[in-house]
């Protein structure tokens, strides 16, 4: 199948061969009929333009089809990078808790299973913590769900900021509930502790709980050396029981 400029330049040699024998044609009848002189200048000139008009229109043709191409490759490239960018959001979102930003549940467990088997191929010890929010049902009831909802955040940044290697895993369960995942961590209950604190030093009030008269945290705690995958029951076990323990207590500490 011809290509569009082919036929293009087909259809303009076609239609010049046409002109050209259409001013050979006038002239001939002006020369027989009219008894006027072949003026063979004027003849070259009527040639000479008409080449030059079809050679201007072929090249603004040609220019034409180069800037079309060019726009087209332009707005693809444009289009292809909008499509790769939004699928890379829809990836992030994929794996972020929209109001926290941090990690979900869904891709937290699947990251939980690669760690606990790098843990057991690297003779690490893998540490958890589970964190919940104290009296946060309370804390709703009194001041609201959008408040709520902003203590979720600034809860979750200051998990975030203690806990920030590259390696460490920060996700937000159900409700007010945090797991976190430190790899290869000597002293996860510093870590914890520090946490803790930096809450309660937020002095966001909470007249409803029993533990403090300001917002405060619980954290359970548990630190395995992984010998198989499944153990990761065992520590999510251990850091639950932990976390029920610190609520006993009182509160506001880690177990």
């Amino acid at each position: 199948m011809k290509s569009k400029s082919t036929l293009f330049c087909s259809f303009t040699t076609l239609l010049s061969i046409s002109l050209i024998v259409y001013i050979l044609l006038t002239d001939y009848f002006e020369y027989f009929h009219l008894e006027n002189d072949f003026n063979t200048m004027n003849f070259i000139l009527k040639i000479v333009l008409f080449s030059l008009l079809f050679i201007l229109l072929s090249l603004s043709y040609s220019y034409f089809n180069v800037y079309k191409k060019s726009y087209l490759e332009k707005q693809i490239n444009k289009r292809t990078s909008e499509i790769l960018s939004e699928n890379e959001t829809l990836k992030i979102h994929a794996h972020i808790d929209t109001l926290t930003q941090c990690l979900n549940k869904k891709y937290f467990m699947e990251r939980f299973d690669e760690e606990i088997k790098r843990a057991i191929r690297e003779k690490q010890r893998l540490s958890l913590l589970i964190v919940n929010i104290d009296e946060f049902k309370a804390f709703n009831d009194i001041y609201g769900r959008s408040e709520g909802d902003e203590c979720l955040k600034l809860v979750a940044n200051i998990l975030v900021s203690h806990c920030n290697r590259p390696s460490d895993l920060v996700a937000r369960f159900d409700g007010d509930e945090f797991y976190i995942l430190l790899p290869n961590t000597k002293e996860p209950k510093i870590v914890s502790q520090k946490c803790v604190e930096t809450v309660k030093q937020l002095q966001i009030p909470h007249d409803n709980s029993i533990a403090s008269n300001v917002l405060t945290i619980s954290i359970g705690v548990s630190t395995i050396l992984p010998l198989h995958p499944d153990q990761k029951k065992e520590l999510i076990g251990y850091a639950k029981d932990s976390l029920e323990k610190a609520k006993i207590s009182g509160r506001n500490r880690v177990y």
